[in-house]
């Protein structure tokens, strides 16, 4: 059943709590009704864009809809969200919320775990393969996520323009998921203490183990010892010739130090358990990955916890597609003085029997934002989030800031930006794909930009989970590297990366920041969406490669692929278990193939 936008006149609306916030309430009344408006924005627009649909307006239409109403039959009432705000490509906005209650015939007001409550059975019963347990577990991840955000809140700092605020800043998580600050296996004091909105710092816990049961990889045969030698004040004199040292997060050591073959390795002197020291870290937004601003490595380790999807574990294969892919892009040389990726190029781990993964996996990334590089440069998830309230974006401070700078309307500005954005990140990463069939997971918090002069400059991509190399490329690639050959996870049909492809630079990456720009009042959206569709035109138009296919897929679709994060939390997939680390997808109105025929409109 589709839902239908309704307009309604100010004097029918009732009073009814709303996911706007006042700025009259006390602290804590604010944090409280900010996890209440994100919780609902998150499960809504998911809802919407998963389960049911319901009524766009055109991208013409000036006027947006002022309300949407759901029927849901399992709770006998309809459900009305007051619209604040409808985007072309992104989350809308919503005001406030009332239940039309069948059995009383009136509208009241809505309780946000009561909505929750609702809008989950409703799923339940119309999605096929959902059963009460998924709705149970899913249901408990809402609240665990609701409860974060709302204790994050009470000690709140927006993102500021430099690497480790912008890793530190996201308050509200992914801009798509109805669970997207669940943490499940951390309590409140290690939240305190090891997530990266809380701003803390942690000594690692090192183990020694014995060289025959560690196994070890880099793309330039450094040595593990060497990797570490530079951690400040991370004394190694006590490690033996014929030890290893392997540096474990504090909360995957504890776990590890419960299995009993791990301690049976320490009981057989196989294992020394040599306890924090060193240095200290902080969490990055992954959580799983720490950074130190005078250590040349980023740290990338496994932990006992379920983040929004997924438990976050460092797969085999993913330590030698590390190397492979460092190596590979080492020989292809450099992409674009504007774009880097930040390689993964080392790992180490212990080799346990029996097991594809110990647990002690740990991955070296390069870090290139040591001391003072780092500033300017953020996450594209920081800069699009929405923001504390009583504050702006980060996307929009930037914009606002070089407007007063240069005296230029913001309007201009944000126009400027966009196009410094898309000859920065977007078509560097597009050429790669072109010229060498290597496309990237380049989701919003695996890419940042250098904004520090105000308008993008250079652009980074992270993260060895997310190559894909297109099987018509690979004898030219393994070529130039044969060990990629031998890493089958990374090779892809093009038809299959186009999908992918999409998602994550399209949909996820470029839609972002549309639609921030929308939301600040910076651009309108459907301006922005005709500069995309006559950029991804020109790209096109030069384009003889697999970067050719992938922009006619773009353009031409009627819909577009988009993972569904709810339906990924329904059925309880876990993305990097799951065959082919797939999630649950959905399809969306393309509203670039929308833009084309609204043009052809124009100019009739």
């Amino acid at each position: 059943m589709h839902s239908t936008v309704l307009q309604i006149p100010e004097s029918a609306a009732p009073s009814a709590p709303s996911l706007e916030l006042s700025q009259t309430q006390p602290p804590a009344a604010i944090s409280q009704a900010c996890a209440e408006r994100a919780t609902l924005k998150g499960l809504l627009n998911c809802y919407i864009r998963e389960v049911c649909p319901g009524s766009i307006p055109r991208a013409d239409d000036r006027s947006a809809p002022m309300a949407m109403e759901f029927a849901l039959p399992e709770s006998c009432a309809r459900l009305r969200a007051e619209v604040t705000y409808w985007s072309l490509v992104g989350p809308h906005d919503f005001g406030t919320v009332t239940i039309f209650d069948q059995t009383v015939k009136m509208w009241r007001p809505a309780h946000p775990a009561q909505v929750i409550t609702m809008l989950l059975m409703e799923c339940e019963a119309r999605i096929s393969g959902a059963d009460s347990n998924g709705m149970l577990e899913l249901m408990r991840r809402v609240l665990n996520s609701y409860d974060q955000i709302s204790k994050l809140g009470q000690n709140a700092r927006g993102p500021s323009a430099s690497f480790l605020s912008a890793e530190q800043g996201l308050h509200f998580g992914h801009w798509l998921h109805p669970t997207p600050k669940s943490r499940e296996g951390m309590t409140d004091w290690q939240q305190a203490v090891y997530a990266p909105e809380f701003r803390n710092s942690f000594q690692l816990h090192y183990f020694a183990a014995d060289n025959t049961l560690v196994e070890a990889g880099s793309a330039d045969a450094q040595s593990t010892h060497a990797l570490l030698a530079d951690i400040p004040g991370l004394a190694l004199d006590d490690i033996g010739p014929d030890e290893t040292v392997i540096p474990l997060h504090p909360l995957q050591a504890q776990a590890m130090l419960l299995r009993p073959e791990v301690q049976a390795l320490i009981a057989a002197g196989h294992l020394r358990n040599l306890g924090l020291r060193g240095g200290k870290f902080a969490a990055t937004s992954s959580v799983r990955t720490v950074y130190a601003s005078d250590y040349r490595w980023m740290l990338k380790f496994s932990l006992p916890v379920k983040i929004t999807n997924s438990h976050r574990v460092n797969l085999h294969h993913e330590l030698e597609a590390g190397v492979v892919m460092a190596r590979l892009l080492k020989k292809i040389g450099p992409l674009s003085p504007r774009f880097q990726i930040i390689n993964d190029p080392a790992f180490v781990t212990l080799s346990l029997p029996d097991c594809s993964e110990s647990g002690f996996e740990v991955i070296f990334r390069e870090n290139p934002f040591m001391g003072q590089a780092g500033d300017g440069v953020v996450t594209i998830a920081a800069l699009t989030a929405d923001p504390l309230p009583g504050q702006h974006s980060l996307l929009s401070r930037s914009v606002m800031d070089l407007s007063r700078r240069e005296n230029s309307l913001p309007s201009k500005i944000a126009l400027r930006w966009f196009k410094a954005y898309l000859d920065c990140a977007v078509r560097p990463a597009l050429d790669l794909y072109e010229r060498w069939g290597i496309a990237l997971e380049a989701h919003q918090q695996n890419s940042l930009l250098d904004i520090g002069s105000g308008l993008p400059t250079r652009a980074f991509f992270r993260d060895n989970q997310g190559y894909y190399v297109a099987d018509t490329l690979l004898d030219t690639l393994s070529g130039l590297e044969p060990s990629l050959r031998n890493i089958k996870a990374l090779c892809f049909a093009e038809a299959e990366i186009n999908e992918r492809y999409c998602y994550y630079l399209i949909v996820n990456q470029v839609f972002s920041i549309i639609s921030r720009l929308g939301r600040d009042g910076l651009a309108d959206e459907s301006a922005l969406v005709t500069r995309f569709r006559a950029f991804l035109q020109e790209v096109g138009t030069l384009a003889k490669g697999p970067a050719a296919g992938f922009v006619k897929f773009v353009l031409n679709a009627d819909h577009l692929p988009a993972k569904g994060n709810l339906l990924t939390r329904l059925h309880d997939v876990d993305e990097l278990q799951a065959d082919g680390e797939k999630a649950v997808y959905v399809r969306l109105a393309n509203p670039l193939a929308m833009s084309a025929a609204e043009d052809c409109h124009v100019r009739a």
